[in-house]
């Protein structure tokens, strides 16, 4: 900073004003000072400016499983919202793991984090609680957490399960098979009692739904597809309940040698890029991903300047996008 301040002839108290963004030094001496930094090429320690200001410019952003497209599409709406406002992510994978969950959150209150982005692995509110008595910003985003009354960026999962069942049975499907991730997830709950309350309302068999847990990767939902399909009465249509599961199925249908429509409706979720580059391109239910990742990183920089304001919830709604593995209506 020294060499900065004799470059651009100031004091190191008005380069350190200028690079903190206090607003307070004239325009024309703070483009001095930044042209000094860029001919010095100075780097700030962030090191140091944590340690005087207790918290570091740097968030976590905790997602589940950053294989699923999904999450991947999050992460990058977060990030460009925190390079515009000067600070980094650091970004963490659960797989799934509470423990996993739970180390990465102690690291983030040990490395003085000023703030958070989660995606549960659970609904247990155990590990968001030691955020929560750090008094580190965080918002939940995609799941719900327990008793959490914080901020939060959720979607109408319920309502996904809705869509997709009603796209379903408006076709004349009888005999249906839902592929679910793991039912901790608050997002799995609920989509699955949405495509159920849907099928009992249209007064559906019950015994021609079939739900199937399965873990988070494409070759659970790949293996119970193929399972399902080489019975003696297959499904005549397929829901895969996320964008990871919605792969697998797609796969196993080609490997069975039938064709979607005409032989199995399949419907899946999240609008990743791979559903528009196949053929047939995939009828699915879209999640509004970069409005999620957008709002939540605008209400955790809100909650890094007012610590105590009102809590914010926000509920987001899916939406239907028809492509053409869903076609005419099929006879009972």
């Amino acid at each position: 900073m020294i060499d900065v301040a004799r470059a651009a002839g100031v004091s190191t108290a008005t380069v350190s004003r200028v690079l903190s963004n206090a607003g307070t030094v004239k325009p024309d001496l703070a483009e001095r000072v930044m042209e000094a930094v860029r001919r010095t090429h100075y780097v700030p320690d962030s090191t140091g400016r944590a340690l005087r200001r207790q918290r570091s410019d740097v968030w976590a952003v905790i997602v589940s499983d950053i294989q699923n497209p999904y999450f991947s599409r999050l992460v990058a709406s977060i990030e460009q919202i925190a390079t515009a406002n000067g600070l980094s992510i650091v970004l963490c994978n659960t797989g799934e793991d509470l423990d996993r969950e739970r180390r990465f959150i102690a690291n983030a209150i040990s490395q003085r984090m000023c703030g958070v982005i989660l995606t549960a692995a659970s609904e247990a509110d155990e590990n968001v609680e030691l955020l929560t008595r750090a008094r580190i910003a965080t918002v939940v985003v995609d799941r719900r957490v327990g008793s959490y009354e914080g901020d939060s960026v959720l979607l109408n999962n319920v309502l996904v399960g809705r869509l997709a069942a009603n796209h379903l049975i408006e076709r004349g499907h009888q005999r249906v098979l839902c592929l679910f991730g793991p039912s901790a997830a608050s997002t799995t709950f609920d989509r699955y009692l949405g495509f159920q309350a849907a099928w009992t309302e249209a007064h559906r068999d019950r015994h021609g739904l079939q739900l199937v847990e399965t873990n988070i990767h494409a070759g659970g939902a790949r293996q119970a597809t193929a399972s399902a399909l080489a019975r003696a009465h297959p499904p005549t249509a397929i829901y895969a309940a996320n964008a990871v599961l919605s792969m697998g199925v797609y796969r196993a249908v080609q490997e069975s040698g039938r064709r979607m429509p005409e032989d199995v409706s399949l419907i899946g979720t999240d609008d990743a890029d791979w559903t528009t580059m196949v053929s047939p391109q995939v009828t699915l239910i879209s999640q509004p991903v970069e409005e999620m990742g957008t709002r939540a990183a605008s209400i955790l920089l809100e909650r890094m300047e007012d610590p105590d304001g009102e809590p914010h919830h926000v509920v987001v709604s899916p939406s239907l996008i028809e492509r053409e593995t869903t076609g005419a209506t099929i006879a009972p």
